[in-house]
């Protein structure tokens, strides 16, 4: 982190926790705005763009090597303009970057620094670069040479090239949409495929050579298909990498939530952060397979990542925060992992030791992962089987570990408020309301859907992203739109919430009047977004659902209610159609999209409930008896 004995540069009087960690670097950063545009003109300087976000593991190794470094430093301020961005402030500038660094043949990644013209055109790109020739890699201060000789003797071949870039994104984004929807057997063709990526042995998927990310859009697709189909394979896939994800050190098996992936194929090392979207997601999957199983485990994992949310990640404010780092006392998983003699002073059970795996040698730099034994296992055929009793100890150890851990130095906790990832644990509330009937999530969503009313949402249904320290900032980005008004769709459903229907549809006029494209799906930013060199379309379902993606399962919801206003069906079909080639060739990439694809496909059936003079108790009861029907 930054030394803040040294003199704060610009980033000091930001609101991101990520810019602020870069608030008393000796690089004379700039946030993203008119100011550094301007210097850059007028000095006829290249700029370098570097973006992250606060619980980026590499990005604290890059800061501390080269941001810290005075002579690179030195460097920087002579020859660049240097600005820093929070990308999840900013996904819409983030987005157009990472594009142009994959135009350029290069993997994404973070932190991304790219070096752009003066009029914010990209010229060339990376991600971590050291601060010496390693990993493949030129140092940093290498690069930066290159970049600034480059510049003085070769300027119009890098404006040339950086143009001719910036028109292929433009051009990219605003290809022809032949009007073609795709066929239903891509959703057979889906299925098929997770089939042939299947990890049999450890389950998840083998799409990573190395590390495995929680799949949850891919097993609330494959639970979707097994209710409409039957298809137990479906099933299976679903249910036992869920639960390999609970049963390994992905999972925080003492204080409940997900990290953000696994490090190996086994699920047992975790890069230890853990973010919002990715709990929500999870507890939206594991909703569903409470629906198609009636299994109590996924109810129980729900109730820990519900309980880890109002625990840490609930503010004061009444927002919920974005992250946890992975690091704490300069250490990765330090917060985590137990010493074996450490864990039997406060655990002595045999049985629970041997459960979670605690060995002396242990399993991660001589320490301890917790992890449950469950390879060569198939929970899905054998079922899961805990005793009362053995629960009960569970829980006792659990608590105990918690109350000794909770001393220990935490890492830092990015605690913005983000609307879309907040609207996305409201979603997941909403999931576990409906198939378990438990007032408290329907509670806790309503609460947090308030908070964002209050903070986020303008009178004429426009959003705000981001809310910290009192300060709402940014135009909302798609998702932030879709995930809101879905939400408020959603409660209205649930609990008719007229008022949440009545600011929901604002929003969605808004939508349609400020994001709309002609070629079918809906931009990713605002038209009023000046400081965009390009207007992104956005469809691939990355760490959370595209905008585009939430958008079809809105007007799914919004079909079944017999809205009349914008002719959804064909609405959709518009965007199903323009991302027909990658819904046929890469729909692994698409998960919550192609989910959507087949709602339009195969539509629900819909049993309609009227009741007289019935007391308001009992009509809950018969709520939490048509939740429990499969």
């Amino acid at each position: 982190m930054a030394n803040l004995s040294k003199k704060p540069n610009r980033l000091v009087h930001e609101k991101s926790p990520y810019l602020l960690q870069h608030a008393h670097n000796p690089v004379d950063w700039f946030p993203w705005g008119t100011e550094a545009f301007e210097k850059a003109k007028k000095e006829d300087k290249i700029i370098l763009l570097s973006i992250g976000y606060s619980t980026c593991h590499w990005c604290h190794v890059m800061e501390r090597e080269s941001f810290e470094d005075d002579s690179t430093a030195e460097v920087l301020n002579r020859d660049f303009v240097c600005i820093k961005l929070d990308r999840e402030e900013r996904p819409d500038i983030d987005k157009i970057y990472m594009d142009a660094l994959h135009a350029m043949g290069t993997q994404g990644g973070w932190p991304l620094n790219m070096f752009l013209t003066p009029t914010k055109e990209p010229i060339l790109g990376g991600t971590y670069f050291p601060p010496e020739n390693r990993y493949g890699k030129r140092s940093f201060k290498e690069v930066l040479r290159l970049v600034s000789e480059a510049w003085k003797n070769q300027r119009e071949e890098l404006i040339t090239a950086a143009g001719d870039l910036t028109q292929y994104l433009r051009d990219n984004e605003t290809r022809p949409n032949e009007g073609k929807v795709p066929a239903q057997d891509i959703i057979d063709k889906n299925f098929e495929r997770y089939l042939q990526v299947y990890d049999k042995e450890f389950f998840g998927f083998k799409t990573n050579s190395v590390n495995k990310f929680p799949p949850s859009m891919a097993l609330s697709f494959l639970t979707e298909f097994y209710l409409l189909k039957k298809d137990p394979r479906a099933l299976e896939m679903a249910f036992n990498t869920a639960y390999a994800m609970k049963s390994g050190g992905i999972y925080d098996q003492v204080g409940g939530g997900i990290c953000r992936y696994a490090t190996d194929h086994e699920w047992l090392v975790p890069h230890f952060e853990k973010m919002l979207y990715d709990n929500s997601l999870y507890v939206e999957a594991l909703s569903l397979l409470y629906k198609a199983t009636g299994e109590p485990f996924f109810l129980e994992v729900i109730r820990e990542i519900v309980n880890y949310i109002r625990r840490d990640m609930t503010l004061e404010s009444g927002g919920i925060a974005s992250a946890e780092d992975a690091d704490s006392e300069g250490e990765e998983g330090k917060f985590y992992i137990w010493n074996h003699d450490e864990f039997l002073s406060l655990v002595a059970s045999e049985e629970i030791q041997g459960f979670w795996n605690v060995t002396e040698e242990g399993n991660f730099e001589h320490q301890n992962i917790l992890n449950v034994y469950w390879k060569g296992k198939n929970p899905y055929a054998e079922g899961i089987q805990f005793t009362p009793e053995f629960l009960t100890k569970l829980t006792d150890a659990k608590n105990k570990l918690l109350v000794h851990r909770n001393q220990r130095i935490r890492p830092l906790r990015d605690d913005k408020v983000l609307t879309s990832w907040n609207c996305l644990w409201i979603r997941a509330l909403l999931s576990a309301y409906e198939v378990s009937g438990e007032d408290e999530y329907l509670n806790d969503a309503k609460k947090i859907y308030q908070f964002i009313v209050k903070q986020l949402v303008g009178d004429d249904g426009s959003i705000l992203r981001r809310f910290r320290e009192g300060e709402a900032k940014y135009f909302g980005t798609l998702p932030d739109y879709a995930e809101f008004i879905w939400v408020s769709m959603k409660l209205f459903q649930l609990d008719g919430d007229l008022s949440a229907y009545q600011k929901g549809k604002k929003s969605l006029d808004y939508v349609f009047s400020n994001f709309e494209s002609k070629v079918g799906p809906f931009y990713e930013s605002f038209h009023g977004n000046e400081d965009l060199i390009v207007r992104t379309i956005e469809g691939y379902d990355g760490v959370e659902p595209s905008g585009n993606s939430t958008i079809l399962h809105l007007f799914h919801l919004l079909f079944s209610f017999g809205f009349k206003n914008y002719d959804l069906e064909k609405k959709a079909n518009s965007i199903f159609s323009y991302f027909l080639p990658e819904l046929t060739q890469n729909s692994l990439s698409y998960p919550s999209m192609i989910s959507a694809f087949q709602k339009f496909q195969y539509p629900s059936k819909e049993v309609l409930v009227v009741y007289r003079d019935k007391d308001p108790k009992e009509v809950g009861s018969i709520r939490k008896k048509l939740a429990a029907l499969k």
